[in-house]
């Protein structure tokens, strides 16, 4: 079920109304949100809700058994029910067939029972490390297995026939449940925070499970931690007219971003790279170009989709994204891409790794291995690693020669700093388009060549004759001129919801007045380019693979 499906919009009209219709009453308001999140993740395939289930069920009783104090037996068999329940839910519309798999997994339901049971008889440090150590092994298992078994074996066999060797490994197909990267580590996040005891569980099965399904972020982030959502599903929601508005808004804009902008450029950037040895040198660059705005625009819209649904409904979720074109290093594109996984990377792996608290040649290591494993978190493909690599190695490089020290030392109030920043902004443009040609790319082969022919374009002086008359290249700045000029705007008044206060009371004035007849025309611009300049047919959002 997409955002920008009418499907979605029937669900969330009805979702909503009877949300509201139950204002003050939380609990009853959580149980709903647990099952229009199953229905909505479900939608996709309903067996991948067993996967839900199974990582909410292990973490509901791990983050108990890691705060340290003993729980009975009924945690365990409340955890236990609620796996059964959704396991027989998603197995009925494909029985008779699926019985054997039904009936493996109850019989398999005493066996966790007991495992948990036999955790309970520890005590000390050693349960708690005990319970932690078991939530790991689920959660990064699972993803192990659905995402990177078959990438590994094929990497494996592939080694040894270049040393040639011939092995028969099993090569199983197996369908990667969408969103698995995310709500994995957002449970995750759970068990170690209370590892860490910065967080005390909750003993409510229904609140953990509706924050871990919590469908308007499930599938693509941001990536919530449980001390900053959880709390909110433990707490009364009011209505709110100008919350609930400023949340339409946002939604809108997210769904501007992907219907309009990203969703037409995804046409460009299919030529590009559908074959980058045959590709027009200009073409080849307005296709780099065009997929950097795609990839943003498609990305960062879900998470304003995201949190602009989850506003509507009472709950407040990370910033996910900060203007992060305008970033001049690289350290600062990540304080301002993918927020909520960057601080992850940076909270649960680079900090452990020891940070840059042990010399500079381990902190260049940790630099490196982590942005290494976070490119491996978006896609079990070598282009995915080589771009994590790469973006390590250049944070190694601007750190060893503290560039970003001297870029911040300089003041835009002189023309010298002024040329300096220019300088590290247009750098980092190039760093990033490097690096999205890489993410891009079906293959390493085709993502050296695609950077080959596109700089090509320059020394041939073909992006000097051709390129404006490029009609690719025209499609392209006819759909991103308008998110140029809202950014611009967003860049300059700190102010990154563009309609936040349009319908909000303020005083009166000429220039509030004027201000908000602005809004209103943009507003307007929207929703008029979202009903006839969307791209045809709804594409999935590019996130939905990782």
């Amino acid at each position: 079920m997409l955002f920008n499906s009418a499907i979605f919009f029937i669900f969330f009209g009805c979702f909503f109304a009877l949300y509201w219709l139950l204002c003050g009453h939380f609990r009853i308001q959580n149980g709903l949100i647990l099952a229009g999140s199953y229905l909505f993740y479900g939608w996709w395939d309903e067996r991948f809700l067993i996967l839900v289930a199974l990582s909410t069920a292990c973490d509901f009783i791990c983050g108990l058994g890691t705060a340290g104090p003993r729980f009975g037996p009924g945690i365990i068999f409340k955890a236990g029910s609620l796996l059964a329940a959704v396991a027989l839910l998603a197995t009925l519309p494909t029985l008779p067939s699926s019985w054997p798999f039904l009936v493996g997994l109850l019989v398999t339901l005493p066996l966790g029972y007991g495992l948990f049971w036999r955790l309970e008889t520890l005590s000390g440090p050693v349960r708690r490390k005990a319970y932690l150590i078991t939530s790991l092994v689920l959660n990064l298992g699972l993803l192990a297995v659905f995402k990177y078994f078959g990438f590994f074996t094929e990497s494996f066999i592939e080694a040894f026939s270049a040393l040639g060797l011939k092995v028969n490994a099993p090569l199983v197909n197996i369908i990667l449940p969408v969103g698995i990267s995310f709500y994995t580590f957002q449970t995750l996040s759970y068990t170690i925070d209370i590892y860490r005891k910065q967080m005390q569980p909750t003993q409510k099965l229904v609140d953990f499970a509706a924050y871990v399904a919590f469908f308007p972020q499930l599938v693509a982030g941001p990536i919530e931690r449980a001390r900053n959502l959880l709390p909110q599903f433990e707490q009364k929601r009011t209505w709110d007219s100008e919350k609930a508005t400023s949340g339409a808004l946002l939604f809108v804009w997210g769904l501007f971003k992907k219907i309009v902008i990203a969703d037409n450029l995804a046409a460009i950037v299919n030529l590009a790279f559908a074959s980058p040895a045959e590709t027009a040198p200009v073409l080849m660059l307005t296709g780099i170009i065009a997929f950097a705005f795609q990839i943003y625009c498609d990305f960062s819209g879900y998470s304003d989709m995201a949190r602009g649904l989850a506003r509507m409904i009472g709950f407040d979720l990370m910033l996910n994204f900060n203007l992060p074109y305008f970033s001049r290093t690289p350290s600062e594109f990540w304080r301002r891409w993918h927020i909520s996984l960057s601080s992850w990377l940076r909270d649960y792996l680079y900090a452990p790794l020891g940070g840059n608290r042990n010399g500079k040649l381990i902190t260049y290591r940790n630099l490196c291995l982590t942005m290494l494993l976070g490119g491996l978190w978006h896609g079990a493909a070598w282009t995915f690693i080589i771009w994590g690599a790469f973006h390590g190695l250049i944070l190694s490089v601007y750190r060893v020669f503290d560039i970003d020290k001297f870029v911040f030392a300089q003041s835009l109030k002189t023309a010298t700093g002024v040329v300096i920043h220019l300088s590290a902004w247009s750098v980092m443009t190039l760093i990033t388009l490097v690096g999205w040609t890489f993410f891009r790319a079906e293959t390493l082969t085709d993502a050296l060549t695609a950077l080959h022919i596109a700089a090509t374009a320059f020394t041939s002086g073909a992006v000097f004759t051709d390129l404006g008359i490029l009609p690719e290249w025209q499609r392209l700045l006819f759909f991103v001129w308008p998110l140029l000029f809202v950014q611009a705007i967003q860049a300059m008044t700190g102010k990154l919801e563009f309609f936040a206060g349009l319908f909000t009371r303020s005083k009166t004035g000429g220039r509030a007045a004027a201000i908000k007849f602005a809004g209103l025309n943009g507003l307007l611009f929207i929703l008029c380019a979202i009903a006839f300049l969307s791209a045809q047919g709804g594409q999935q959002f590019i996130y939905f693979d990782f």
